[in-house]
């Protein structure tokens, strides 16, 4: 069968201009790119939908009252049994969050983990079992379907226009955008999806529709490895009888549970090779690590040229440091321009460097070798009012993921 679709902004020019704007929004909205530490210390668990928005409609049920039981199990069990995590909740209760708002909690939260919990339905009433979704481009009609379904609950919000660039989440065009978003938590994100699924179909016996990915709202705007279950298919008599049931909440519940459980411990495992123990988060650096009143700052140096101090990098490569070696330093400030380090929102930053990454100019405070050093200056950065910042590595001049910069030297 052939699907046609019409624009749905009238005309090629308005629709291209609708796009580039959501482009925009998706690339520059969000103010930094969280780099988390080597413990998992904070979950956000997002039950779906609520109060106006019922979400997905069953015979005999709603999705928003379905996803609020298993969110607040999952979290009682999370408390119950790993003491050291602290769980956040986007809704307690049968009320009404707005999608960007629930990003927002857990970017407020400084969240390791975000976990959207979600069920489906379609037209076909014999289609069943549960899939865990990841930030990303749709591979099938199918994932656009989920993605569109979902995404409808901006509908119901009263700024919807400004908050989402005029996105339309029923255009097909519309999610042409999404192909061009690329989190720095993918990997970590499919590594718990693919856990979710382990356990759901392992311990309570779901058909695994496996790790999929699509353009949801919900996770584009977090800054932390975040993924989206789907429970299972209200639209199927005997799966919904299954979600409604005492019984299959707690199941999907200890399987999400589980499975948050075992990345914690495989996480934590592998980081444990760089502990870090910082004691007092008003430790000072030492003298060394401070350039003296008139000394040039090296990151200064590396990052400004003297005929055209705003003039763009080599965007061909990530980074424009030149240290050599492993180094850490504390981001605190993204930009799509680049700005001058004497502009007044650095005015109590020192060391200030800048680097081109991911389309942005991303801005950074000091230099180490030591990572117990660049978290108590993390905390110092944070305290100068960058309450987001957070550390991130660099090899030789060039960014890399923090789990490689943990690994032990060969």
């Amino acid at each position: 069968m052939q699907i046609y679709f019409q624009n749905p902004f009238g005309s090629n020019t308005m629709f291209q201009r609708i796009i580039l704007l959501f482009v925009v929004c998706l690339l520059f909205e969000t103010t930094v790119y969280s780099q988390k530490g080597i413990k998992i210390r904070t979950i956000v668990i997002d039950a779906g939908h609520g109060g106006k928005d019922p979400g997905a409609l069953g015979k005999n049920s709603k999705e928003k009252n379905i996803t609020l039981d298993v969110a607040l199990q999952t979290g009682k069990f999370i408390k119950q049994n790993l003491p050291d995590v602290k769980v956040i909740y986007t809704r307690s209760k049968d009320e009404f969050i707005e999608l960007h708002r629930r990003a927002a909690i857990a970017n407020e939260a400084n969240a390791d983990i975000f976990i959207s919990i979600h069920c489906n339905a379609v037209p076909n009433t014999t289609v069943y079992g549960a899939e865990t979704f990841v930030m990303g481009e749709h591979k099938s009609e199918a994932n656009l379907e989920v993605a569109k379904l979902e995404n409808a609950a901006i509908l119901l919000e009263d700024n919807a226009d400004s908050e989402y660039g005029g996105f339309d989440p029923n255009s097909t065009p519309a999610y042409i955008a999404f192909t061009l978003y690329q989190s720095e938590y993918k990997q970590q994100s499919i590594s718990l999806a693919q856990s979710v699924q382990e356990q759901f179909t392992k311990r309570a016996g779901r058909k695994d529709r496996s790790v999929q990915q699509a353009g949801f709202l919900v996770l584009y705007r977090t800054a932390m490895p975040s993924i989206l279950v789907e429970l299972g298919f209200l639209s199927n008599l005997k799966e919904e009888a299954f979600l409604l049931s005492e019984s299959g909440k707690t199941f999907m519940a200890q399987c999400v549970y589980r499975a948050f459980k075992d990345f914690k411990t495989n996480f934590e495992r592998d980081n444990a090779s760089a502990p870090l123990v910082v004691s007092d988060e008003k430790t000072e650096m030492k003298k060394e690590d401070t350039p003296k009143k008139d000394e040039k700052k090296p990151d200064e140096i590396a990052n400004q040229t003297p005929k055209d101090p705003l003039g763009k990098p080599d965007q061909s490569k990530e980074s424009v440091t030149s240290e050599k070696g492993l180094v850490y330093k504390v981001q605190f400030y993204t930009h799509p321009n680049k700005l001058s380090f004497k502009d007044k929102r650095f005015a109590n930053i020192e060391t200030i460097g800048v680097y081109f990454h991911n389309g942005l100019y991303k801005y950074t405070s000091g230099s180490f070798t030591d990572l117990n050093k660049a978290t108590a200056h993390q905390s110092v950065i944070r305290k100068a009012g960058f309450t987001d910042a957070f550390v991130v590595a660099f090899r030789n001049g060039e960014r890399i993921s923090m789990e490689e910069a943990l690994k032990p030297s060969q």
